[in-house]
Order: structure tokens, then C-alpha cells, then sequence
């Protein structure tokens, strides 16, 4: 067991462990509970002292910490996520489920950085928790806020609970002590899950760097962030702050036909769609009237900062969520961030991505009838298309977003059940689509007639049919079945790597022996669907190799898809960060990657 080193001195202060574990969790609240070994709790009124800390490191007592002081004020924030989340079965029924606690609040730690706000993670018996310490005593409510805002679609318990919510607070287990449960230590972890230091004393220097942050300029200099929790809180919005800084120029009026015979022009959105807007905001009207169209009853929004490859995931949000929170999503708009949108799971809705106009009208000739519209820039367009007013099986979803890809030219690598699309009304923030007067295009809703696809059946039928034949196939492959080996085609479809490009790795070297074997397998997906056959070999490649991250698993599409240079000329970096984006997004890549993950931590953690 790990102990705190009695006289060891911050090289700054002088101050010993326990002082600066004091000073960190002292301060505010109305006291603490301290269990002892003998099982004995013990209510103590003053605030955590020195003494009471270096018992507690010691492992002689266990240390509560109450949150919020009598004025219902706070300067310690904490959420915890106990490991798991309620998950569904097929019947509708809930039921709770595992997940990883730590990568859920490493997700609400990024969200705070990118708001300038510093968080510590730390590990638990089961998920964990994220600490934030403010500059001074804050009422508790407003840091009961911020944290909800970061954990938005996370089920977690946050402190402190302001006072109107929760009269009698709870004591909440002091960090980097011998839990009670199991006589284990667990302590602080970087963005990458690994230990802050081997020892006590390192763990506490770790929080000194830290920043306390000032609650109330945060949210006065981001008036967004009231924006949002007005969307959270049922008793209203938030209190008035000023304008933001940042404004987004206004969007200019759309025409209000479709000139069938110029793909460029825009169509006003459904009438039916439309009688909720507010009045004078067109993003609004635009958002409600996309909403409408989609119909579904959750939605998950994705707010991607492009400079840092970084994508907010905000989960199961309703249609009045969605709304509430325009005025977020102009402010991280306006700030250069893309703003996304999909149902909440494999829900009927499929999106085909970049099309232009004359598909969109081939596909309403042929039964394929969208329910939403969206140009994205000029000339190209994704279409919803709905075939089940019913969720499928993923599987089934995704084979349904191949086969209408596949049938209209659409964008194979954004074929699966849970591809994004973008919300209407804001700009497309991608650096090939800006103006020469240094604007940006905005994602304009075409249509959002929100009707059922009439060949809806006859795709489900085959997308049912594909997914039963990936499902033998897999097994089959997982079996070891060997191919024919007269057929030809497949290995046509396959070349090396272009001269001078550099040793194939052997990430690489492996690819290309499995997509050869696909393609002995199944030849005519070297004439019809190298893009499925590149999802699936990343796929597998991802979940027997959790030890290689993205971007080896990008230099092995590079180096080992058929005929990669040829189909993707010019764009082969791209189409492999997006391949890799989406296969790790995959729930089944991410169970496999999550549970390698977490044993290679236990073993790692081994001191705590």
C-alpha cells in the first residue's frame, strides 16, 4: 500500500502533502465525515484540516467531504460515472448495461478544455470521477450547471446538488485513499488513461497544476453556455447575459421553389415543418423544419472543432432540446466548429451522402423518396431516406445505407447506421469551401416532406438478406474456410503499393492479405463495392489489433486497398481518415478496443 511521505515539501511553497491536499479539499463546504478503521463515523463541522488529510492519505481514516457550505455555495465540483448505462433490448426493455466510465469522462473533460476549463480524472472501483475547483465560493447551482453541460447525455451524478434540489447533501468520498470497499488506492489519470505519477506525493503535485477556475467569468464571457442549459432546465432559461462577441452574419433568404432544371437553387422548407419557427431567426426555422422532416424522438449532435479533430458528442437529445440550444450552436459556429446531427440509433433513418441535385430527383422517381433534403455546399447534397417507422438491428441499418449508396453514387465511407449529417442553417466550416471573400456556405434545407420511402419493403428485404450473408460470411472467415482459388478477379482488383513509397508495414502487409482473400471470396466486389470491402477489413483489423491506433490503421488502408491510388486520386488521405474515424466509432470495434484497453490498464495501475 502506498503511503504519504510525512515531511516531503512542495518545491514551490514548502508545504508537506497533507498541507496542499488540505488546501485543495478544504476549502468551502460545511465540513466532513471521517470513517475510521475501526467502522466508527465521525461528523465533523470545521473544514478538511492538514492533520485529518495525512490520516486519510495514511490509510487510517476515510475522509466524506461535504461539497456546499451553508450559504449553498461551492469550490469543489465532482461528477461520477458508476460504469454503467441503461441500454435497451430488442423489445424496448431497459436494462443496465457496462460502460467505460473513464472514456465517458475523459468526453466531458475535452468539453470543458475546449471552454478553457481545467478537470482531473480519476479513477474508481467501478467507471470514476471528474474533480473541478474554482478560484472561490460559487453558488453551488451554478457549478451544478456547468458540470451538467459538460456530461450532457452521460447518466452521472453530479456535486454538489443545490440546496432547492437536495436539502440534505450527501458526504462524497475524498480521492487517493484506501477505499473502503476493496483496500485499494485509485488515483488521477491523463487524457491517454495512464497514472499521474507512481506515488502519493506525485499524485497531489498533479493537482496543484490544475487550474481553479472562475466560474462566473466563464459563463459571463460564453453566453452560449446559457443558451444550452436553458435547453436542459425544465424551469426555464437562465438568467440574461450580454450579447455575444461573435456574431454569424445573417443567412440570406431562400427562394421559394426548386428550379427543377437548376440544381443550385433552393427550395423554402415543407409548410407542415415550418408552422413551429420563430419568427424572424431562419436558423431556427431551418433546425425546426430539418427536425420535422427527420421525425424522430432523439436525436445525437456532434459539434466538431476541425483544427483539433476533436467531435462533442451530445446524446439523445429531444426535438425542444435540439431547439433550445440554436443559440449554442451559432456561438461554436461562429467559432469554427461544424454542427452534425443523426437520430439516436439504428432508428429507420438512413442518410446518402453526397449527391447532387438530379439524384435526388432519380431517387424520388425510382420510390427512394427522401424525407429530408440537405445541401451541404453548392451542388451537393445528403439525403434522409426513410424505409422503417421501427428501429433495425444495425447490422440491417447498415447494409440498408450500402445498398442506397451503392444504387446512387453516394459516399461508400459514410454508408452505415450512424453516419452524421449536417444541421440546416449553419455554415460548412471545411477550408475547400470557403469564399473568396472569406465566408463560408451554408447547409440549406431543400425539402423536409418527412414521408416513408414506397420501396421502403423491397430495401428491407435486401438489407436483410446482405446482413444474414455478412453475418456467414464472418464466420466463415473467422473459421478459416479457404476460397476457391480459380477466381481471378478478385486478384486483378488488388496492386502494390506505387514504387518509392516507402517499406509496407506489417499492419499493411496483413490488409492486403485479407482483402485478396475477400476478393477470392467474393470477386464482384472488385467491380461493386471496394468501399464495403475496405470498412469491413479496417473493421477486423481494429478488433485484433487494439494495440494500433488510427493512424496506423489509416497507413494500412493506404498501403494495402485495392487499387486505393486509382479510385481515390487525390483524396487517399482522406478517404482513409474517414474509413478509421467511422470503424472506430463502430460499437462493437469500440467493445473490443475498450476492454483491451482496460486490462492492459489494470495491469499498468498495479500501485494504486
Amino acid at each position: 500500500m502506498v503511503t504519504a511521505e510525512r515531511t516531503t515539501a512542495h518545491p514551490a511553497s514548502g508545504r508537506t502533502t497533507a498541507d496542499a491536499y488540505a488546501a485543495r479539499f478544504g476549502r468551502g463546504g460545511e465540513g466532513h465525515t471521517r470513517l475510521a478503521a475501526s467502522g466508527e463515523t465521525e461528523e465533523i463541522a470545521t473544514p478538511l484540516t492538514a492533520d485529518a488529510a495525512r490520516a486519510h492519505l495514511r490509510g487510517e481514516a476515510s475522509i466524506g467531504l461535504y461539497l456546499r457550505d451553508g450559504q449553498d455555495r461551492a469550490t469543489v465540483g465532482l461528477v461520477a460515472h458508476d460504469g454503467y448505462r441503461t441500454a435497451y433490448d430488442d423489445d424496448g426493455r431497459p436494462h443496465r448495461a457496462p460502460e467505460d466510465g473513464i472514456a465517458a469522462l475523459q468526453e466531458a473533460r475535452q468539453r470543458l478544455a475546449l471552454q478553457g476549463i481545467d478537470a482531473a480524472v480519476e479513477r474508481a472501483p467501478q467507471g470514476g470521477r471528474l474533480w473541478v475547483f474554482t478560484s472561490e465560493p460559487v453558488p453551488s447551482e451554478d457549478l451544478h450547471a456547468l458540470l451538467r453541460l459538460a456530461t450532457r447525455g452521460q447518466e452521472v451524478e453530479v456535486y454538489p446538488r443545490p440546496a432547492r434540489d437536495e436539502a440534505a447533501q450527501p458526504a462524497v468520498r475524498a480521492p487517493l485513499g484506501v477505499h473502503p470497499d476493496d483496500g485499494r488506492r485509485y488515483g488521477f489519470v491523463d487524457r491517454a488513461g495512464r497514472p499521474l505519477g507512481a506515488t502519493l506525493v506525485a499524485q497531489v503535485e498533479h493537482l496543484d497544476s490544475v487550474r481553479r477556475v472562475d466560474v462566473g467569468r466563464e459563463l459571463g464571457a460564453r453566453p452560449h453556455l446559457r443558451d444550452e442549459l436553458a435547453a436542459l432546465d425544465p424551469r426555464g432559461p437562465a438568467p440574461a447575459l450580454a450579447e455575444p462577441q461573435e456574431r454569424q452574419p445573417e443567412q440570406p433568404e431562400q427562394p421559394e421553389q426548386l428550379d427543377r432544371t437548376d440544381r443550385t437553387e433552393r427550395m423554402a422548407p415543407a409548410p407542415s415543418a415550418t408552422r413551429w419557427a420563430r419568427k424572424g431567426d431562419r436558423t431556427t426555422e431551418a433546425v425546426q423544419a430539418q427536425l420535422a422532416g427527420m421525425g424522430a424522438e432523439r436525436y445525437d449532435i456532434g459539434v466538431y472543432d476541425r483544427r483539433n479533430d476533436a467531435m462533442l458528442l451530445r446524446r439523445e437529445w429531444t426535438p425542444a432540446q435540439v431547439e433550445a440550444a440554436v443559440g449554442w450552436f451559432k456561438g461554436m459556429n461562429a467559432q469554427g466548429r461544424d454542427i452534425y446531427i443523426r437520430p439516436t440509433g439504428s432508428s429507420g433513418l438512413y442518410i446518402v451522402d453526397d449527391v447532387p441535385a438530379a439524384t435526388v430527383e432519380r431517387m424520388r422517381a425510382e420510390g427512394y423518396t427522401p424525407a429530408a433534403v440537405v445541401e451541404t455546399s453548392p451542388g451537393n447534397l445528403q439525403a434522409w431516406v426513410r424505409v422503417s417507422d421501427t428501429p433495425l438491428s444495425t447490422e440491417e441499418g447498415t447494409a440498408v445505407a450500402c445498398d442506397l449508396a451503392a444504387r446512387y453514387d453516394g459516399d461508400m465511407s459514410s454508408a452505415n447506421w450512424r453516419h452524421m449529417g449536417r444541421l440546416a442553417g449553419f455554415t460548412n466550416r471545411k477550408e475547400e469551401h470557403t469564399q473568396p471573400d472569406g465566408r463560408h456556405p451554408y447547409a440549406r434545407l431543400h425539402d423536409a416532406g418527412g414521408e416513408r420511402a414506397p420501396e421502403a419493403p423491397a430495401i428491407l428485404d435486401r438489407a436483410r438478406a446482405q446482413a444474414t450473408q455478412s453475418r456467414r460470411a464472418g464466420a466463415g472467415e473467422r473459421d478459416g474456410a479457404e476460397p476457391p482459388r480459380d477466381q481471378a478477379a478478385g486478384r486483378e482488383a488488388f496492386t502494390r503499393p506505387p514504387a518509392g513509397a516507402g517499406p509496407v508495414s506489417p499492419l499493411g502487409r496483413e490488409y492486403a492479405h485479407r482483402a485478396r482473400r475477400l476478393l477470392e471470396r467474393y470477386p464482384n466486389a472488385a467491380l461493386t463495392d471496394l468501399h464495403r470491402l475496405d470498412w469491413m477489413v479496417t473493421r477486423d483489423l481494429a478488433r485484433t489489433h487494439p494495440e494500433a491506433d488510427k493512424e496506423a490503421l489509416m497507413r494500412a488502408i493506404q498501403e494495402g486497398s485495392p487499387r486505393i491510388d486509382e479510385r481515390k486520386k487525390g483524396h487517399v488521405y482522406n478517404y482513409a481518415e474517414r474509413t478509421t474515424r467511422y470503424v472506430l466509432m463502430d460499437p462493437d470495434v469500440e467493445r473490443v478496443r475498450g476492454e483491451a484497453t482496460r486490462t492492459a490498464n489494470r495491469e499498468r495501475d498495479r500501485w494504486f
